[in-house]
């Protein structure tokens, strides 16, 4: 199997994938970081810099730090700030490093679902604690999904807060179109309990370029997304590039979800899928078969692009249990191709780069 790791900016990289022409001089750039099993993705524009998600495996949350050290010294103009950071849901392996990140960089915005208890709950509480004791300068706030569902139009819900970017000569758009749930909106118990089903899924448009983070929602709750969006504006789930849901996991996947999003490109933030296997571990890219066959084979029947060069892949069949697969479509993998930039030019260009395998 190939594996290629990195995670310094200062790496050798190669352009893997370049569509749609040529590139637009008005680019955002999504770096998918490689944090192991776990999600963080740095969205880079003109005037910005937004976080989603900080998680990390453990003992890897040291990479997303040191990745967004290398990424301010190259953007020296933006003062090590974040304008916001969006955490989906309050798991481990998405605010791993929130601390971390919160003590040597300044965030001005955090925006999270509102809940208090979960694995990664104690670091989003820590850093509403530190704003509440003004150890912090950060504003906060949460999203419910009665606040998305109470406006007129099913566009999702943004504003000065959710998006507060605006660079000269191009807006970028940040909408959240579907929050957490305060009441069961028909879902069995066990589904309304699980935290990922109250993921924060946000579309970021930039120009015609666009990008739809989906943190680890599961079947129910996109299907909820699905039914909700049905006959409101046509292109509100059609984007260019897709956070692939929980990891790859085959409950965060439906051919549904895959032919309303019809990506281009598709990005995986998973760990190794050996990690975890020697010694065994419950919470681990082997435990959980990570990614699953059935989310490869389900983008791969509605994706046209391609990477340039089919690669051989370790996909999981079920827990502990893989086996080999062949990616010859623009699906991408922290774990496969370590971090990875997507340039989004406000044409809707696109240009996917990973690390040089060493």
């Amino acid at each position: 199997m190939l594996r290629i790791a990195a995670t310094s900016l200062a790496a050798l990289w190669i352009t893997v994938l370049s569509a749609g022409g040529e590139q637009s001089e008005k680019t955002m750039t999504a770096h998918f970081i490689e944090v192991g099993q776990g999600h963080a993705s740095l969205l880079e524009f003109p005037c910005g810099a937004m976080l989603v998600d900080a998680g990390a495996a453990s003992a890897a949350d040291d990479r997303l730090v040191e990745y967004l050290d290398d990424f301010f010294a190259e953007r020296s103009d933006l003062h090590k700030t974040l304008d916001l950071v969006l955490i989906t849901h309050n798991h481990l392996d998405h605010t791993q490093a929130l601390m971390k990140v919160a003590s040597r960089f300044q965030i001005k915005k955090f925006i999270d679902n509102g809940w208090t208890k979960g694995s990664g709950a104690p670091q989003t509480n820590a850093l509403k604690q530190q704003v509440k004791a003004k150890k912090l300068k950060t504003q906060v706030r949460s999203v419910s999904d009665k606040q998305i569902t109470a406006l007129p139009a099913k566009t999702g819900l943004t504003n000065d807060f959710i998006d507060p970017f605006d660079c000269a000569d191009i807006d970028p758009v940040v909408r959240v179109l579907s929050g957490s749930m305060d009441t069961n909106p028909g879902w069995s118990a066990a589904d309304f309990k699980d935290a990922n089903n109250h993921s924060l899924m946000t579309r970021v448009d930039f120009g015609d370029g666009s990008i739809l983070f989906l943190g680890d929602a599961e079947v129910p709750a996109t299907d909820l997304l699905l039914d909700y969006y049905n006959g409101a504006d046509a292109n509100i789930l059609d984007v260019d590039v897709l956070q692939v849901s929980h990891h790859g996991s085959n409950n965060g996947t439906s051919p549904q979800l895959v032919a309303a999003v019809t990506p281009k490109v598709a990005i995986v933030p998973v760990g190794h899928w050996s990690d975890g296997r020697k010694p065994p571990r419950q919470f681990s890219t082997f435990a959980y078969g990570h990614p699953n066959l059935l989310t490869l084979q389900a983008l791969d029947a509605v994706m046209d692009r391609e990477r340039g060069e089919a690669l051989e892949v370790m996909a999981g069949t079920s827990a502990k249990h893989f086996k080999k697969a062949i990616v010859s479509k623009a699906i991408y993998a922290t774990d496969w191709d370590g971090t990875i930039r997507v340039r989004v030019g406000s044409d809707g260009s696109l240009r996917v780069t990973r690390a040089h395998a060493h």
